[in-house]
Order: structure tokens, then sequence, then C-alpha cells
């Protein structure tokens, strides 16, 4: 990744949203002001408002573009012709793969979700909102899809899956929270900690585990 300096002369707007995720994921997204994240990018405020008008704009930008990333990973395996376990293993692994790549995008999802559901919104962004609704819907729909299909087969185990997917998610949504990146790490480590998260979360929905 380019320094944010020549990232804010190239694509000011990623720049931004990039700056605007750390921030959110370092403070919390309601400590985080307009000004934090002009300092980050050593840019004016004026500048942040020049491309986005509110704090909830950035939000809802980063919050797209975290989906955008699942569902670019996750959508070619989803069709592919993988048996159901294969397929949803391999679905498993793109997705915590994501979450750690985009880490500060998905702890901006998750932590300020929540808090604008609670907050006074305005129509504009309540449908917003429910946008982003129907999307994280969908992400946990092309799961269940897959693991109807392999229930179906008799490949893989759940007596309500459209409940035993919810601890699936969890699983794999914990990483956000508690992955920690270390300079020295190397591809094949952190290869190891997806394997893991991901056999920990399809314990419950895999035969013979």
């Amino acid at each position: 990744m380019p320094e944010q300096s020549e990232a804010l002369l190239t694509d000011p707007r990623d720049a931004i949203l990039d700056a605007a995720a750390l921030c959110f994921m370092e403070r919390g997204f309601n400590a985080t002001s307009i000004d934090d994240i002009a300092r980050r990018l050593s840019a004016t405020k004026g500048m942040v408002y020049h491309y986005f008008d509110s704090k909830a704009q950035l939000f809802f930008e980063i919050h797209h573009r975290a989906m955008d990333a699942l569902f670019e990973e996750l959508e070619p395996v989803v069709g592919s012709d993988l048996p159901a376990p294969e397929r949803f293993t391999e679905m498993a692994r793109c997705y915590v793969r994501t979450l750690i790549r985009t880490q500060p995008y998905q702890r901006t999802v998750s932590e300020a979700v929540q808090m604008l559901l609670r907050s006074s919104t305005t129509e504009a962004q309540r449908a917003q909102l429910e946008r982003l609704q129907e999307r994280r819907k969908r992400c946990e729909g092309l799961f269940l899809t897959v693991l109807e299909e392999g229930i179906a087969n008799g490949t893989m185990r759940a007596a309500r899956p459209k409940m035993s997917i919810k601890p699936v998610f969890g699983a794999m949504n914990s990483v956000i929270n508690w992955y920690q990146p270390r300079d020295s790490e190397t591809p094949a480590q952190r290869q190891d900690v997806v394997d893991e998260v991901v056999l920990v979360a399809l314990r419950g929905v895999m035969k013979g585990s």
C-alpha cells in the first residue's frame, strides 16, 4: 500500500476511506471526528468534506466497500463445481481471509451499525442501513444455500440450518476483534490463522468433525 500522502494525491477518496476506517477502528466511530481523519492524512478538514458530507456518509461507504470485498471473494466459489462441504469450507476461508485483509473496514461495520441503528437517523440514512442489512443477509444466504445443499445430499449436518449458520458466522467474525497483524508475519502464518478459525467455526456443520 502506498504512503498516505501519495495515495491522497492519486486517489483521495480511497485514502480518506482508509484513514477513516483506521481511525474508527482505533478510537471508535463515536469518538472519531473529521479532524482526526484529516490529521491522519496530514490534510485539511475541508479536503475531507470536499469528498464526504459527513461521518455517516464515510461509514456507509466503508460498509459498502467491506461488503464488496466479501462478495468479490465469495461469489466465484459459490458458483464452482466443488461438492458442498469443500465449497462451504473454501467460502469460509475466503471470508475469514478477507475479514483479516480488510480488518479496519470490517471493525467499523461491526461497531457502527448498531450505534447508528440506535441513534436518530434521517430517512435517507435509514434507507441506506436497510440496503446494507439486506447485503449482509445475502452474504449469509450464500453460505446457507450451500449448507442446505450439503444437508440434502447427506454430506453436511444441521438440524436447524438457519439457526446453525449464526454461530458459524459468529466464530468467523470474531477474528476482526482479536487478530493482531505482526510485521514479521508470513503469508503461511496468516493462512494458518485462517485455517484454524475455519476449522473451529465449521465444526458443528461438518460430518466427521
